[in-house]
């Protein structure tokens, strides 16, 4: 059976990670917070291809997937969130899919940026990652 899981990319580009921010009118958890992209894994499809169509969606952009970094389970809709480090071939971002803004912070940032409503599901090794 196929277990609903989404992922969520770590994006960097030269010493900065992609953070977006949602829309007001989206029906997400997130709406109007900035956070680490990422989506729904449709079925049958692999992580890297998710990770890979998900940021081309939310940001215009091709990566390239690395490391696994950690999972933790969403607070609405209790998926897996995979987190995966990836990186940006460039830095030419535009606001897409569910995000009415995307912009670079620098990583050490991120955790201030997101602010703590959101950060505060994320696993210790998610939040690590950042400090």
């Amino acid at each position: 059976m196929y277990k609903k899981r989404a992922v969520v990319a770590v994006v960097n580009y030269k010493g900065k990670i992609l953070v977006g921010k949602k829309r007001l009118d989206s029906h997400k958890f997130l709406r109007g917070e900035w956070h680490i992209p990422g989506g729904s894994v449709e079925s049958n499809e692999a992580d890297e291809a998710a990770l890979i169509r998900e940021i081309r969606e939310e940001a215009g952009i091709e990566v390239k997937v690395g490391k696994y970094i950690a999972s933790h389970l969403t607070p609405t809709s209790k998926k897996e969130a995979r987190w995966y480090e990836c990186f940006s071939l460039n830095n030419k971002i535009i606001p897409g899919d569910d995000l009415e803004k995307v912009k670079w912070v620098p990583r050490r940032d991120v955790l201030n940026v997101c602010g703590k409503r959101v950060y505060s599901f994320w696993s210790k090794e998610i939040i690590d990652y950042f400090s």
